[in-house]
């Protein structure tokens, strides 16, 4: 976790009050109301950049755990009929004054199904928009700042998939475009209308409700929430059971979001690179803080060629829709085939950083939050890259006698140090895996995509010893050595884990419309009734 630089050790956020800035400068600051340890109160404040460490009772620069509070999961009908204590005018101005949203909401359990009572929530209206929105500075200071997206980002609508052109001076961190989570994400608060509309909503009620005071402009954070349908929220703070009403602290996550995007989004930046020979090119641009903890300056500039991406809590969001995404890119770079992950981020990170608007004339790394997390189930958006292998196991299923068949796909796990997991266009790396019982064998098949790499990896036929131990531990381990030793088969623990194991090439594929031909797939499947035939 980063810690701020000018803010003692173990400090407890009691309040999150007014924004301010000089009228001569572009950069916004929050006032906190703080208490330390033995109860002493102090205030002070840091860049609202910083947006995504600030949540109510919790720690600054803790040297320990502390509980949360009390956990309470609950489903909201939409946001229409929410009450704002913005429109309450006797609500006085000061340093400390907190917008909150009121409404009744359905107290729900860990799978969603309503309870018996109806909770009273006062939720602060900057913890919402802090967990819908401020997952990386860019973003908070985005927020404040008005047209800051149509300034960034052009869209264009195509018939099949919108293109979202990252233009030259926008900084949002290059590396987050490798994560499909938060693609994903970013393509919501773009695209879809009522999101947009709220995240704009704040620039917009900075200028409408902010005032000037001697030489600064000062402002109580405020918005207008999108409707979120259906959301369940997962929250922690404080329950008053004798009037079941409910404080919020933290919104640690939403699920069941709906999005009204119905097409692929494709993110193209001048940025971008693709290696040749199916290499990761810039996919992890940034250093990764690999748990230590950065100390955050406020007063400082961060360098624009130096990004140290930092690891926060985040916060954990589940679409109804997976969004498909990916990155493209008309620059390519040549890579011999076999180079190690050479090109990753540096683990060289910096203990000083900033969050402010990155510069080529900082003093300091900037850094940037991976203060999300995409629990969406997607991996139906990645089938159709097995669509062949698929064709092929059917094909054997007709001609030979099967039983318990099973298909599954899997990611391919992330490995610090390693970029294999994820292919050139930004999108998850997956594995498919077809399990059968043949002629009294527990067969296992892995096909690893690698529809961007010129050298594919060959199917594996596994013939395995324990089915149980597969799936509890061995297939991890697998997974995990495919990734270290760069997208190779692992032959030590196949011969551990294994009576027989054989590779099975690919058919060839014409190259002028990429496809197998009935015949190349007809001789793939009798290649693997050989194997089989063979093993068993």
């Amino acid at each position: 976790m980063a810690k701020i630089s000018h803010i003692a050790k173990n400090m407890k956020i009691k309040k999150i009050g007014s924004l301010f800035k000089k009228h001569n400068s572009g950069s916004w600051a929050i006032n906190l109301a703080l208490e330390n340890e033995n109860k002493i109160p102090e205030t002070t404040f840091t860049n609202f950049s910083n947006a995504k460490l600030l949540r109510k009772n919790s720690h600054i620069n803790p040297t320990q755990e502390y509980p949360k509070g009390y956990n309470l999961r609950f489903k909201i009908s939409s946001t229409q009929d929410w009450l704002s204590s913005v429109n309450n005018t006797n609500l006085p101005k000061g340093k400390f004054l907190e917008h909150y949203f009121l409404f009744d909401a359905v107290r729900v359990d860990q799978f969603g199904q309503p309870m018996s009572e109806t909770i009273k929530i006062k939720l602060p209206q900057f913890e919402l928009a802090r967990s819908l929105f401020f997952y990386t500075p860019y973003l908070a200071r985005s927020a404040i700042i008005e047209n800051s997206l149509s300034i960034d980002f052009d869209i264009v609508s195509n018939q099949n998939h919108y293109l979202i052109n990252i233009l030259p001076a926008c900084s949002y961190p290059i590396s987050h475009f490798n994560d499909s989570g938060i693609r994903r994400i970013l393509s919501w608060i773009l695209l879809d209308p009522e999101i947009r509309q709220a995240f704009e909503s704040i620039s917009q009620f900075c200028t409408k409700y902010g005032y000037d005071a001697d030489q600064y402009r000062i402002w109580s954070f405020c918005f207008n929430p999108p409707q979120l349908n259906g959301v369940i929220f997962d929250s922690y703070g404080y329950y008053k059971a004798e009037t079941s009403e409910f404080f919020v602290n933290e919104i640690s996550g939403f699920e069941r979001i709906s999005s009204r995007i119905s097409k692929e989004v494709e993110f193209y930046s001048d940025k971008f690179t693709e290696s040749k020979s199916g290499g990761k090119g810039e996919n992890s641009s940034g250093t990764k803080n690999n748990g230590k903890e950065p100390t955050i300056k406020d007063d400082e500039d961060g360098n624009s060629d130096d990004v140290q991406i930092i690891d926060v809590e985040p916060t954990h969001f589940d679409f109804l829709e997976a969004i498909e995404t990916r990155k493209t890119s008309k620059k390519s770079r040549h890579r011999n085939h076999g180079t190690k992950d050479q090109d990753l981020p540096s683990n060289n990170a910096r203990p000083q950083v900033s969050t402010n608007e990155p510069i080529s004339e900082g003093t300091i790394p900037s850094a940037e939050f991976n203060g999300v997390e995409d629990e969406t189930e997607d991996l139906h958006l990645y089938l159709d890259r097995f669509s062949a292998f698929q064709q092929m196991i059917d094909l054997f299923c007709k001609e030979n006698s099967v039983k318990n068949f099973s298909f599954q796909l899997h990611k391919l796990p992330n490995i610090q140090g390693h970029s294999k997991h994820i292919k050139t266009d930004g999108n998850p790396r997956c594995v498919a895996e077809v399990s059968f019982q043949f002629n009294g064998q527990n067969i296992v098949i892995l096909e690893v995509d690698t529809s961007d790499n010129k050298k594919p990896i060959s199917t594996r036929v596994l013939s395995l010893k324990d089915m149980n131990q597969w799936n509890q531990t061995d297939r991890a381990k697998v997974f995990e050595l495919v990734i270290t030793q760069c997208l190779r088969w692992p032959k030590g623990i196949f011969k551990h884990i294994s009576s027989k194991n054989s590779t099975l090439n690919h058919p060839r594929m014409n190259s002028k419309n990429q496809e197998i031909s009935d015949s190349e797939l007809a001789h793939w499947a009798n290649r693997m009734t050989l194997i089989l035939n063979a093993n068993t």
